[in-house]
């Protein structure tokens, strides 16, 4: 450790807030400030968090970054040997330019270092990477208008959570991800989010807006790395960013024999200024993030383009043109019920064929619900159908023949309930694992919406759902659930081929859709065509449709509803 004897020309921390990073780095190479966190340190500049991993794991590292651009965008990464900072810096050496460094072993911490001259040699076998860290926007936040309690305390940086998001695992690379909590009043949200956006080498935008236990945080005011937030205003909400000491659960779950990465929260500080052009990305006219609220309670929102918010308005118009309910949400359109199916992973669908008087099933209804979960399984959700024990037989063949004749593009499971081989089965139990409490499925759909009169089913699936805080939602009425179903279909695939919803979604982590994957989102859009070739199928199948006048104008309704809703793609 270099000595501490003169202290004339060390900057103070408080000169160190806005002086140029060199500054900073001369000091901690000095051996000032020893452990020093650098929130609010040289503000304007790129800090980065650091990791010192063995050459032979390198390309591993490289692609794992690639993987999870979010919490760990790749700035720079040295040859071995190399201890220079690249283009992030002049005058620098790694080895001594942090203010501490970790030492891990088997991803264990075994030691904190003021630096890594005494590891002499073996470093010569080893890359270091430096990935963007969230530090570095605070100055544009807070040029924004959003206060942060810790710019005012240097004593403090920002919350820290490691949450139950896991990385996309490359070779042996791997771990779950850290978010960095920003408390912002509600009327800012979306400034901050438009604040951050351009900056993707900083991590850019945020991954997660509200309710933090949907992240696997249990206490917001017990944090894993930094320091707990001030208990939150009435009118802030907790907004999550992509967080670059993943790094650090990354060494710990890899555990190679030798690694190193920063202390705490002493980054790396770079020459580069964080509101340059090579460090700001320009949003085409219509990518804008638009926050759109999704929960009421616990708050969560999601974030969509300005682009598809639109044509979602449209959607929603062409509905309301029809006189087409829109379901138990009409405060907020079906945007809430869309968004939260979008956020979902496995779904459960419960149906009750609407029966005539001569014992024939009606195609109402039941049209809507195969587009809906053909587009939920193209999108990559699990479906699951429920139906009555009276409609199960017939339900299944169906299922059957629409993946033979390609109209359904993967087979669904159909389940009957009551079950009836077992007597005692329960709503409940269809929705929950074998424990009776742990839900199966995190949405529960009922495409055609039902009285409280209507049939018992569905409302003791509903009211399980509710016990379990599984999101719930039903459909229009069964004259146009259909057309409802068809406008949800084609808003799943808006969302699914939406880059700003698609980040925010899968939280910054793994890969945006292939273009093999867009085709098969394609694929399942409703159309007319193939709207009559389910008619058919199911007609042949003993279900019936109106006959007469009547039914003409029915179809050629349907016909022009299906038409009006794909326009909206044009």
């Amino acid at each position: 450790m270099a000595t501490t004897d003169d202290t004339v020309d060390v900057p103070s921390l408080e000169q160190l807030q806005t002086s140029l990073p060199v500054e900073a780095r001369r000091a901690f190479r000095r051996g000032f400030y020893f452990k020093k966190v650098t929130s609010g340190l040289c503000r304007g500049y790129v800090q980065a968090n650091i990791a010192g991993v063995q050459a032979q794991h390198a390309d591993d590292f490289v692609e794992f970054c690639r993987a999870n651009e979010g919490p760990l965008p790749l700035l720079h990464h040295s040859q071995p040997g190399d201890f220079s900072a690249g283009p992030l810096a002049e005058d620098s050496d790694i080895r001594t330019d942090v203010a501490a460094y970790n030492v891990l072993k088997y991803g264990e911490y075994v030691d904190i270092v003021p630096d890594l001259l005494p590891f002499g040699d073996v470093l010569d076998e080893y890359a270091v990477f430096y990935t963007g860290c969230s530090f570095s926007f605070d100055k544009i936040l807070l040029n924004a208008g959003i206060h942060l309690e810790y710019a005012d305390n240097p004593d403090i940086t920002v919350s820290m959570y490691t949450t139950n998001i896991p990385c996309h695992r490359v070779g042996s690379v791997q771990g779950p991800m850290v978010v960095s909590m920003r408390p912002v009043p509600r009327h800012l949200v979306q400034v901050a989010v438009r604040a951050t956006n351009p900056l993707p080498d900083v991590h850019g935008a945020p991954i997660h807006i509200g309710c933090f236990d949907a992240l696997g945080i249990k206490d917001v005011y017990k944090t894993q790395y930094g320091d707990p937030p001030s208990p939150l205003k009435e009118d802030q909400i907790p907004v999550f960013w992509a967080c670059g000491n993943t790094i650090k659960e990354v060494l710990q779950h890899t555990k190679h024999p030798l690694s190193f990465t920063m202390y705490s929260d002493c980054m790396y500080l770079s020459d580069n200024p964080s509101d340059s052009e090579s460090s700001t990305v320009i949003i085409p006219d219509g990518e804008q993030p638009v926050v759109v609220d999704m929960v009421d309670d616990p708050y969560q929102a999601s974030l969509v383009s300005e682009a598809v918010l639109q044509k979602l308005k449209q959607l929603q118009n062409v509905l309301r043109d029809g006189n087409v309910s829109v379901g138990t949400h009409e405060d907020n359109g079906f945007m809430k019920p869309i968004l939260t199916l979008s956020h979902s992973s496995h779904i459960v669908m419960a149906v009750v064929l609407p029966q005539k008087k001569d014992n024939g099933y009606e195609t109402n209804g039941f049209m809507g619900t195969v587009a809906m979960a053909n587009m939920l399984k193209a999108v990559g959700k699990e479906v699951t159908l429920v139906v009555d024990t009276e409609s199960y037989l017939v339900s299944t063949k169906i299922v059957k023949v629409l993946v033979q004749k390609g109209l359904l593009q993967e087979s669904i499971n159909v389940v009957q309930f009551p079950d009836t081989s077992n007597s005692s089965s329960s709503a409940r139990d269809i929705l929950t694992q074998s424990d009776g409490n742990t839900p199966r499925f995190d949405h529960l759909v009922m495409p055609i919406q039902t009285s409280d009169n209507d049939n018992s089913m569905c409302k003791q699936l509903f009211s399980a759902a509710k016990d379990l805080n599984v999101f719930t939602f039903q459909g229009s009425q069964q004259c146009s659930s259909d057309v409802y179903s068809y406008a949800v279909s084609i808003a799943l695939y808006l969302l699914s081929t939406c880059p700003v919803h698609d980040r925010y979604r899968r939280r910054s982590v793994g890969f945006p859709p292939s273009e093999r994957e867009l085709q098969v989102f394609k694929a399942a859009l409703p159309s007319i065509k193939t709207v009559a070739s389910v008619v058919e199928i199911l007609e042949s199948h003993g279900f019936c449709c109106d006959t007469g006048t009547d039914s003409n104008r029915k179809n050629e309704d349907l016909r022009s509803a299906v038409e009006r809703l794909c326009n909206v793609l044009l």
